[in-house]
Formats: structure tokens, C-alpha cells, sequence
């Protein structure tokens, strides 16, 4: 069997995801979804649960779910991207179907290319110097030296798995998807298709948001609405105050954290009650607000450098969330790699001590997401019978 690989969040499951998993499914047999858990790339938590969204993910037609642990999905586009693709590899697809603005492999080669040359990484660092985040630094010293390769948004995470493929002399084809009708981060829509940005800003102004939906996604998402289970940043601001005001003196520990940050950190939390003022005061030219984000997510789990260090070159598990029939054929050829975890019973005997922590980490932190969006988590994978997809 031929399998093809995706990476997602589906926070929450749109047509535009849809629309990316046919695209896909036209290169293989098989379509495996790497997707975060209960936090994503932009350092957030997920909208609804990682059980849900993936519940999600198989009525819609994926045949395989595994989760991106949050020491990746939680993490700049590099280390997301070398999670994914990690991954990916160990479960053998042969391409990856991602999202781009360009949708052309050739200028995003092209891209690559040139970042290797001393002008760019000249005219990167000068950028750097006059305060700009790196995106926004990359992105002009591309447009310095070569206007006609411009770096739009969906592209950063493009570029990085192209890296990560580059990096790891990965058997993986890399095929991009030109993103249609509506942006990344775009609230408006076009026909049937709105960003999950938009969309999640509907749920929270209580607009309607199912023609943006598939009805499988949409049967799942109003249950968790209706049960209150919906989870913003600003909900977590309580235990993220508590832990910069109670380890002050290990916040520069953690992931992401510049030398004196934890400073700024630390005076905004002893000043704001509310969660507005506290992240107003904290954003700034040079640090973007998925940096900024992300930063309060590692502070909530702890996250540290370290641990990221330990986990960047090398995948310490992959774990399966949940399969169809198609997708249970597939990997009974995986039978025999202890890397790859079908339920979590006799843990002990499968994976070494440190491989184990991580779990534990990835667990303990979704028991953290819990305490504010609770969620029966599973012990086995979510399988999904032919009649149900």
C-alpha cells in the first residue's frame, strides 16, 4: 500500500481540510494525518480536544491519526516541521501533500536556494539588528535580493518541511497545494471555504459557522459547544500568572525565553488581573504574537530548552490516535517497531526511560488542558468502521 502523508491541526475540521485530504488521497492508498494534540503551532490550545478533532479527521476520510506531541506542535516552524516530517518517515509515506500560498515547488526550491548565500544571510542579520522578528526579517531580506520571491505566510511552514526533508536525505516527495479562495489567518470567507481562524471567531461571537463545515465535523463540534467544552488562551491565563509569579527565577528555562524577557514577564503578571492588559504589555515589533503565545503555552507546561533539545533530531514515539479498516491493514506491517504505540498498555516494556518521560510530558500536559476544557481521554485508538467515514 502506497501511503501519503498530511500534517494538520484541524482546529476545527473545514472544507478547505476537505478539500486538502482529496488532494492527497489522489497520491496514494493510504492518507496518515500527523496531527497536533491539545496545542497548537500559533501557542494556543486547541479549540476542542485532540479526541475529538480526531474523531473529526476519520469521519471525514483520513486513514490514519497520529498525534504530533506537543513538544512539537507547540514549537516554532522548524522544530514543528522536524517533528512532522520525523514521523512521517518512521510510518513510511512516500509524499506529503502541504498547504502553500504559491502552490510551486520550483520557487519554493528556488527560496531555499537562496538562503544559502552570504548576501541573505548578510541582509537576514541586518534585519535582525533594527528590532524585526525573524519572519519578518526573512521576509525582507528575500524581497531585497530577489523581489519576486515573496514569502507569504503559509509558506514558512512549506520551506520548513522542505528542510526537514532536505535535512534528513528523506525518501518523502514533497508536493505543495496552492491554498484557494481564502488566506491562513483571513476571517472572510469565499463560497463554502473560511479560515479555522474565522471560523473560531465565529464560535466565539455564537455566529453560525456550518457552512464552512463538513456535517461530520459540525455533528461533533456542537456537541462540545454545547457542553461548554471551547478552549482560548485567555482561559488559562490563571495557571500561566501563577507559574511566572511562582518561578520567576526559572523562567529563563524555558523554551523560547530571550535573556531578560522573563523580566517583562514576571513585572506584567505581578500588574494585570486581566488577560487583555497582560498580553498587550508584552508584545512587541520584535517578538510576534505566535512567539509571544507560544511562549505563555511552554510556561503553562514547562517546556523547557532542554527538552527540546532532546526531542530535535530525533521522533521518541509515535502514537496512534485512531484508523479505519484501511488504515488498521496499513500498519500491521509496523507490528514489530516498539517506536509506535497502539494503546498505552505495557508502556514499560515498549519504549526506554527517557522515551517514556516524553510521554508522560505530553500526557501530563494535556491533563493541564483538561483542567480548564475536561475531556475523557483514551488509553486505545479511535477505530472507525467503512459505514461511518
Amino acid at each position: 500500500m502506497k501511503a501519503t502523508g498530511i500534517i494538520v491541526e484541524y482546529n476545527p475540521f473545514h472544507n478547505g481540510h476537505k478539500y486538502h485530504l482529496e488532494k492527497a488521497k489522489e497520491q496514494g492508498n493510504v492518507v496518515i494525518a500527523v496531527m497536533s494534540g491539545d496545542y497548537v503551532q500559533r501557542g494556543e490550545p486547541a479549540i476542542i480536544n485532540r479526541w475529538s478533532r480526531a474523531e473529526m479527521a476519520l469521519k471525514n476520510g483520513v486513514d490514519i491519526v497520529v498525534e504530533l506531541p506537543v513538544f512539537y506542535s507547540c514549537q516554532s516552524a522548524e522544530i514543528f516541521a522536524r517533528g512532522a516530517i520525523g514521523i512521517l518517515e518512521i510510518l513510511k509515506v512516500e509524499s506529503i501533500v502541504f498547504g502553500s500560498e504559491e502552490g510551486n515547488i520550483e520557487k519554493l526550491e528556488s527560496i531555499l536556494s537562496l538562503e544559502e548565500t552570504k548576501e541573505f544571510k548578510e541582509k537576514l542579520l541586518d534585519n535582525l539588528k533594527k528590532g524585526n522578528s525573524y519572519p519578518t526579517s526573512y521576509g525582507k531580506a528575500l524581497e531585497c535580493l530577489q523581489g519576486d520571491l515573496k514569502l507569504l505566510s503559509n509558506d514558512i511552514l512549506a520551506l520548513e518541511y522542505m528542510r526537514a526533508i532536505k535535512r534528513n536525505k528523506s525518501f518523502i516527495k514533497g508536493i505543495p497545494l496552492k491554498r484557494e479562495k481564502v488566506g491562513y489567518h483571513e476571517k472572510k470567507s469565499c463560497d463554502n471555504i473560511m479560515s479555522a481562524t474565522g471560523i473560531r471567531e465565529k464560535i466565539t461571537k455564537k455566529e453560525d459557522y456550518k457552512d464552512y463545515i463538513p456535517e461530520a465535523s459540525n455533528i461533533i463540534l456542537e456537541k462540545e459547544i454545547f457542553e461548554g467544552n471551547i478552549s482560548f488562551l485567555e482561559k488559562y491565563y490563571d495557571l500561566i500568572r501563577y507559574e511566572i509569579l511562582n518561578n520567576r527565577d526559572s523562567l529563563n528555562e524555558i523554551q523560547d525565553i530571550e535573556i531578560g524577557y522573563e523580566n517583562k514577564l514576571y513585572e506584567s503578571a505581578m500588574k494585570y488581573n486581566k488577560f487583555e492588559d497582560f498580553y498587550n504589555s508584552i508584545i512587541s515589533k520584535r517578538m510576534t504574537i505566535g512567539r509571544v503565545q507560544r511562549i505563555l503555552i511552554h510556561i503553562l507546561i514547562n517546556l523547557t530548552k532542554q527538552i527540546t533539545v532532546d526531542v530535535k533530531n530525533k521522533v521518541p514515539y509515535v502514537r496512534v490516535m485512531g484508523f479505519n479498516k484501511k488504515g488498521q491493514e496499513y500498519l500491521r506491517k509496523f507490528k514489530e517497531d516498539r517506536r509506535i504505540i497502539i494503546g498505552l498498555k505495557n508502556i514499560q516494556k515498549k519504549l526506554s526511560d527517557d522515551e517514556r518521560i516524553l510521554l508522560e510530558f505530553n500526557e501530563k500536559a494535556s491533563i493541564i488542558y483538561k483542567m480548564k476544557n475536561f475531556y475523557e481521554d483514551k488509553k486505545i485508538p479511535i477505530m472507525i468502521g467503512e459505514e461511518e467515514c
